[in-house]
């Protein structure tokens, strides 16, 4: 699953919504740009509801992801290696 965040959210957002994740037994991987920031969650995120995490005022959307090798994903990385 990824997590778009809202441009420009706080540090202090982003840790909740870390915590949020840990919480539902998944592992969080932030990608911090400088205007929006992605957060993939790597674990088994099957009983996650993506519903309950856009509910969160910092989240942009959730997508999920059912591919191998979500972190290699151009959505992840955007950018050019």
């Amino acid at each position: 699953m990824i997590i778009v965040l809202k441009p420009h959210t706080s540090d202090e957002s982003i840790k909740k919504i870390e915590d949020v994740i840990r919480a539902r037994g998944a592992e969080p991987h932030v990608s911090k740009g400088e205007i929006q920031t992605i957060i993939g969650m790597v674990g088994d995120t099957t009983q996650i509801d993506p519903k309950a995490i856009e509910v969160e005022p910092c989240v942009e959307k959730v997508m999920k992801v059912s591919e191998p090798y979500k972190l290699a994903n151009r959505a992840f990385h955007p950018d050019d290696t």
